[in-house]
C-alpha cells in the first residue's frame, strides 16, 4: 500500500512518469492487484496512449474485486477509442453491481448518444439527474441530446406563416369525419390542425420516443389527446389492426428533404398506400416537384469556383469542388439565366416509385458564364393550393427548406436560345442533376 499511495501522490500531483514508474514496480510483487492496474491504465489514457489504456483498464476490471468505478472508467476510455459496443457493456456491468451511481449512467448516456440511441440516451442522463439533482453534466448532456434529436431549422418550419396557412387550408377541406394518418408528427402541429377541422380521429406516428413523447404532452395541453393517438414507431412498422384499426382515408406528411426525395418518403408513401391507406385516400400534399433554372453570376461563381485569389491561381483546386451545395439563395445576387423547369414530378397517390433519369433541355435566356442548376422544391397542397420555396432576392428568409446549387464540372459559357443539356437522376433517396457533356 506504500507503493500505492506513492504512486496516487505522483499521479495527483501530474508526475505521471514517476507514478508509471512506481505502478510497474508495484506490479512486479503484487500482479493482482486490480487498483494498481486500474491506476495504470488512467496514467496511459492520461498519457494519450489509449490503446494501452484499454488493455490494463481491462485487466484491472477483469480481476477479483473489480469496482463499479473501474468498469466505469473503462468503459469511458473505450467510449473515447470509438469502441462504443464495448463501453456500453462496461457501463452497463457498473450499474449491475451499483444501480444508483450516476457518473456511470452519464457516461451510458453519452456512448448511447454515440450510438444515435437517443431515446436510451435520453433515459440514462434523466436517471442520473433523478439520483443527482445537481448533476450540471448530466444536464447539459441532456439538452444536447435533445438538440440531436430535433435540428434547428424544425423551429423555422414551424415559424413558417406561409407553410402553415397552406397545409391548414388544404387539410380544412380534406378531413372533415375522416380517418387520418400523420406520418412524422414532430411537434403535433398538422396532427392537432386535422383534429380541429373535424377529423374523426387522427393516427400521428413519430419514430424517435422521446419526440413522440413530447408530443402527447403537446397535445394533451392543447386539449386534443382524444382527438389524436401518437405512436412511437415509424409509419413503415405500423401494422393495420393493431396500430390502426382501420385503414386512413387522408394521409397528412411533411417529411420532405429539399431534393424531394430525402428523408424516406418514398418508400413511406408505398408502404402506406399498400397496408395502411384506402385505395382513394386523400394525400397531402398531392404532388410535390424538383424545380429549377440555370444560373450564373459572380457571387455564385464565387461559391463553387475556386479562382485567382489575393493574386494566386488556385483554379486546380477545382477538382474537390461539391458537386452539390445546399444553401438559402434568397437574396444572393445571381443571374436567373432560364426559364423555371420542372425536372420531375412525383404523384404521391402513385402506389410505386422507381428509380428514373430524365434528360432535361434547358434554353439559355441570357449569354454568359453558366455555373449550374440552382434547384428548389413546388408541393401541391391539392388541387388548389401550391407552396414553394423559389429563392427570389425580396422574399423573407426561409431557415428549413434550403436550396441546392448543383454545379457544373466547369463554368460553362452559354449563349441565349443555346439548348443546355442535363441528366436528372432519383435513386429513391436523393437526387442528382448533371450536365451532359
Amino acid at each position: 500500500m506504500d507503493q500505492l499511495d506513492e504512486a496516487y501522490s505522483h499521479f495527483n500531483a501530474g508526475r505521471l512518469e514517476d507514478a508509471d514508474t512506481a505502478l510497474q514496480f508495484l506490479l512486479v510483487d503484487a500482479p493482482e492487484n486490480a487498483e494498481a492496474w486500474h491506476l495504470l491504465g488512467i496514467v496511459r489514457f492520461r498519457q494519450g496512449r489509449n490503446d494501452e489504456a484499454c488493455e490494463l483498464l481491462q485487466r484491472a476490471a477483469e480481476l477479483p474485486g473489480a469496482s463499479p468505478e473501474m468498469h466505469n472508467n473503462l468503459g469511458a476510455v473505450l467510449n473515447a477509442a470509438g469502441r462504443l459496443d464495448a463501453a456500453v457493456s462496461a457501463f452497463e456491468r457498473a450499474l449491475a453491481d451499483r444501480p444508483d451511481y450516476p457518473d456511470a449512467l452519464n457516461n451510458l448516456g453519452v456512448a448511447y448518444r454515440d450510438q444515435r440511441k437517443f431515446d436510451a440516451a435520453v433515459a440514462a442522463f434523466r436517471r442520473a439527474i433523478e439520483l443527482r439533482p445537481d448533476y450540471a453534466q448530466a444536464k447539459s448532456n441532456l439538452r444536447n441530446a435533445y438538440h440531436d434529436v430535433v435540428p434547428a431549422w424544425h423551429f423555422a418550419m414551424l415559424d413558417d406563416e406561409k407553410r402553415n396557412s397552406a397545409f391548414e387550408a388544404a387539410i380544412k377541406r380534406a378531413v372533415a369525419g375522416k380517418r387520418v394518418l400523420d406520418i412524422g408528427t414532430g411537434a403535433g402541429l398538422l396532427a392537432m390542425i386535422a383534429a380541429r377541422a373535424g377529423a374523426a380521429h387522427v393516427i400521428s406516428c413519430e419514430t424517435i420516443g422521446i419526440v413522440a413523447e413530447r408530443a402527447r404532452q403537446i397535445i394533451a395541453a392543447n386539449g386534443l389527446a382524444d382527438k389524436i393517438t401518437v405512436i412511437a414507431k415509424s409509419s413503415t412498422d405500423l401494422i393495420m389492426g393493431v396500430d390502426l384499426k382501420e385503414p386512413a382515408e387522408v394521409l397528412i406528411t411533411e417529411t420532405f428533404a429539399s431534393g424531394v426525395v430525402g428523408e424516406g418518403i418514398l418508400q413511406a408513401l408505398e408502404h402506406a398506400h399498400a397496408n395502411l391507406l384506402t385505395p382513394d385516400a386523400v394525400v397531402i400534399p398531392q404532388a410535390a416537384s424538383v424545380m429549377g433554372y440555370l444560373a450564373g453570376g459572380a457571387r455564385l461563381a464565387g461559391l463553387l469556383f475556386a479562382g485567382r485569389v489575393a493574386g494566386f491561381d488556385l483554379s486546380t483546386f477545382n477538382d474537390f469542388a461539391p458537386s452539390r451545395l445546399p444553401v438559402s439563395l434568397n437574396g444572393v445576387a445571381h443571374h436567373v439565366m432560364s426559364a423555371d423547369t420542372e425536372f420531375a414530378r412525383f404523384d404521391f397517390r402513385q402506389r410505386q416509385y422507381p428509380m428514373a433519369s430524365i434528360p432535361v433541355n434547358l434554353e439559355a435566356t441570357l449569354s454568359g458564364p453558366c455555373a449550374g442548376v440552382v434547384q428548389w422544391m413546388r408541393l401541391e397542397l391539392d388541387g388548389e393550393i401550391r407552396y414553394e420555396n423559389r429563392p427570389t432576392l425580396d422574399t423573407e428568409f426561409c431557415g428549413h427548406w434550403t436550396h441546392t446549387l448543383h454545379r457544373f464540372p466547369r463554368l460553362r459559357q452559354v449563349r441565349a436560345g443555346e439548348s443546355v443539356p442535363v441528366m436528372f437522376q432519383h435513386d429513391r433517396a436523393q437526387i442528382t442533376l448533371t450536365l451532359m457533356e
